[in-house]
């Protein structure tokens, strides 16, 4: 990734705990690389200072047991105003590209703290990058930079003070996208029995390239809770029911096979026609409770009577 944003590291993912482990190094006075230059703002300039001088600066917060006592939510508020808010100051050869990719790329970035003066706010990349699509970033791409300090001045205000951040069991994918380490094992081992002979409806496998697209995953009893991968879980049951249901409940099941957002249309419409599928088959109440009946036989036998 290096290669192609640079040495700015506005895409990488951080634990909260490397976060700590980063900012116990800087208050030690060891973080930033001396002989570098930095940029930041301060009263609404922007200024350059070297890595020795905020190195030197850097004892006067609090201390590394200061750290190490401090909650999650502290830990990312102080990584993100003393450590991202001080980006090196280096020279990036297509700003304007730069500035394009952010956008997709923020798109995929789940569980996303933004710091505020002294407050995080928790959210996703695509919520953040549709506020900024209407900012000051659409004039950029369209009309250029005109130096280096206003590039730096854009990201200090639109880019450093978003972090994503990794809770345990979850990993940055290549679309920079936050999922569970197993989210896509879950998917590719979720077979397609309701319409098996469709191959456009099979899991597929992780993404490969840049930014194809966006997992909404699930955090485990953390600050930065996401949807759930109930919607998998849901799929894999539907399609235990098999052969058993009427063409009518067919169709319900098989908007579920297509994926999240045609499901909800298929609920949407099964509300507004007062659940007909009652009279023409089983109704969506039958299917719930016969799903409850198969997570406890662990099995479903399509020729059984109710």
């Amino acid at each position: 990734m290096e290669d192609e944003f640079g040495p700015l590291d506005w895409y990488r993912a951080k634990t909260v705990e490397q976060m700590r482990s980063d900012l116990v190094t800087m208050a030690q006075g060891n973080y930033f690389d001396d002989e570098q230059e930095y940029a930041f703002m301060a009263g609404g300039e922007l200024v350059i200072r070297t890595g020795a001088d905020l190195n030197d600066q850097a004892p006067e917060g609090p201390g590394p047991e200061e750290y190490q006592q401090m909650s999650d939510e502290q830990i990312v508020e102080q990584y993100v105003s003393r450590i991202k808010m001080y980006p090196p100051f280096v020279d990036i050869a297509d700003q304007e590209g730069f500035a394009k990719a952010y956008l997709p790329a923020l798109d995929n970035m789940n569980n996303v703290a933004s710091v505020y003066g002294n407050k995080v706010q928790y959210g996703n990349g695509m919520e953040l990058a549709s506020e900024i699509q209407t900012g000051a970033i659409t004039d950029y791409i369209a009309t250029g930079f005109k130096s280096k300090e206003e590039f730096y001045k854009w990201y200090l205000s639109d880019v450093a003070n978003n972090q994503a951040v990794l809770q345990p069991g979850q990993t940055q994918a290549e679309d920079f996208s936050i999922v569970d380490e197993d989210f896509y094992k879950d998917t590719m081992d979720t077979p397609n029995t309701v319409f098996p002979q469709r191959p456009e409806e099979q899991p597929t496998p992780p993404p490969n390239t840049r930014f194809p697209q966006r997992p909404q995953t699930q955090s485990k009893q953390d600050l930065f809770k996401q949807p759930a991968r109930s919607y998998y879980s849901l799929l894999r049951e539907l399609t235990k029911v098999g052969e058993a249901v009427t063409e009518g409940t067919k169709d319900f099941l098989g908007s579920a096979a297509r994926g999240p957002v045609e499901f909800g249309k298929k609920v949407v419409e099964g509300v507004q026609d007062n659940m007909d599928t009652a009279e023409k088959g089983p109704s969506l109440r039958d299917i719930i409770d016969r799903l409850r009946e198969i997570g406890k036989e662990g099995a479903f036998n399509p020729n059984e009577k109710e």
